[in-house]
């Protein structure tokens, strides 16, 4: 039954992963490029997605919500609740560009009060606002990526994913360059060529879902107007502890980033390249995590407990498997990862001792984010938001900050307080998602 369930679980988590990696090839290619003329774009493009995708993250976030009500209603075999589902979600997401705008807009402000140096706000405020004109389709697409993982039908996503990937290569060596004509924009070339793929993306993949035939059976119901506000209030409920959590995390480390910032280009550099390739790693523990929450959503909806908990193993055995291959990397070729970004040495000896920290935290990193996932899947969202606010901000950015200054371990330390904390988070969610499950089974049983 295990082999089974791994061998389901692979056959929709290799697209997602994929999918997700593509996401995360867009900043890589932004910082290999960017990083070719120097520290200090380098630095902007760090400050810059920093900041942005903080936001984003909190959107994205909420917008998984979609992933447990599409998966329990395919599982139930009810197709129109799945679209119904997506359209609502659809308006959801653009409401929630609204403050997401604005607030991106803000950027310059926001740098200067996070004492930030002057031509790093200069530079970094034009990077955010040029992404900021991607943030619709941007989402939008994220709406129809999570249904499609819902409905088990992934691999388009990652199709467009790759024509995406392509197109930003292109556009980096264009506008970061002046390339064919285009002027030299640096690093705001970098995120205007990510916003026109974000662009492309969106029209790409509502092309596909909105002509297709095989996908009508979902579709037949034009999103009603008003929106159904039970529905709507729904997606809130599960989505906004979701996002929340999201942003927790993501928000400790753009914090970190900033503290970095207080150290020097070279110290805010040396993070982006490190954080980057342990984002990269990342990716795949939360392509499963997403599969995990399909599959457990689909099992619940079938009244099947026992499979449920079958698809969280499977994918902690794939994910944090994965996740101790990347440790055992970083800590052994710490200097060949690092060197694929920068030839400058003291910038290659700061991301070395970063990154064997983040060799540290891979496994936690991957237990966490799966059991997030399978926790959403049986619509549990409240409980991970809490705990990755006391473990990240009350606990591992604290402590990291007490070790980087006062105790003058500098940028080591404040890796260290990260490290801290996501085992934190990641023991106390998988404790979490074996209780729930046993829980699950004891209702199961009394129902029978």
């Amino acid at each position: 039954m295990i082999r089974q369930e791994i061998r389901d679980t692979l056959h929709l988590a290799i697209p997602v992963v994929l999918t997700q990696l593509g996401h995360i090839a867009m900043g890589i290619v932004d910082t290999i490029m960017v990083g070719r003329l120097g520290p200090d774009p380098l630095s902007a493009v760090a400050l810059g997605n920093a900041l942005s995708f903080t936001i984003l993250i909190v959107c994205i976030g909420t917008l998984t919500a979609l992933d447990p009500l599409v998966a329990q209603a395919h599982g139930a075999g009810r197709l129109t609740d799945c679209g119904r589902a997506m359209h609502h979600a659809a308006f959801l997401a653009l409401v929630l560009a609204v403050p997401t705008t604005a607030i991106l807009a803000a950027a310059g402000p926001i740098l200067r009060l996070l004492g930030q140096t002057p031509s790093l706000v200069d530079t970094t405020t034009h990077f955010v606002h040029a992404i900021a004109f991607g943030v619709v389709p941007f989402l939008l697409f994220t709406v129809l990526r999570q249904f499609m993982q819902g409905i088990s039908r992934a691999r388009p996503a990652l199709v467009v994913m790759i024509a995406a990937n392509l197109l930003n290569v292109f556009g980096n060596w264009v506008l970061v360059y002046g390339n064919l004509g285009a002027p030299a924009m640096g690093a705001v070339g970098s995120a205007w060529s990510t916003t026109i793929s974000r662009i492309a993306m969106f029209l790409m993949l509502a092309g596909y879902v909105f002509t297709r035939p095989h996908l009508r059976p979902y579709l037949t119901h034009l999103p009603p107007w008003p929106p159904d506000r039970r529905l709507l209030r729904r997606l809130v409920r599960l989505g906004l502890p979701a996002g929340s959590q999201f942003g927790l995390e993501v928000g400790v480390f753009a914090c970190v980033s900033v503290l970095m910032g207080w150290f020097g280009t070279l110290e805010l550099a040396g993070h982006q390249i490190a954080l980057n390739l342990c984002s990269t790693t990342f990716m795949v523990p939360l392509g499963f995590s997403a599969t995990a929450a399909v599959r457990v959503g689909q099992a619940l909806g079938r009244n099947d407990v026992l499979a449920a908990r079958r698809a969280a193993f499977a994918a902690y055995v794939l994910g944090v498997g994965f996740m101790g291959l990347a440790a055992l990397s970083f800590f052994t070729v710490p200097e060949f990862f690092v060197g694929i970004y920068t030839d400058d040495a003291d910038l290659q000896r700061m991301g070395v001792s970063l990154l064997l920290i983040g060799a540290a935290f891979q496994l936690s990193d991957g237990i966490q984010v799966i059991a997030i996932g399978a926790l959403r899947g049986a619509a549990d969202t409240r409980f991970p938001m809490l705990v990755a606010g006391a473990a990240y901000w009350l606990i591992a950015l604290p402590l990291g900050y007490l070790l980087a200054f006062p105790l003058g371990w500098g940028p080591r330390g404040l890796w260290c307080g990260l490290t801290i904390g996501l085992t934190l988070v990641g023991v106390t969610l998988a404790l979490r998602f074996h209780r729930r499950v046993r829980v699950e089974r004891l209702h199961s049983l009394q129902a029978a």
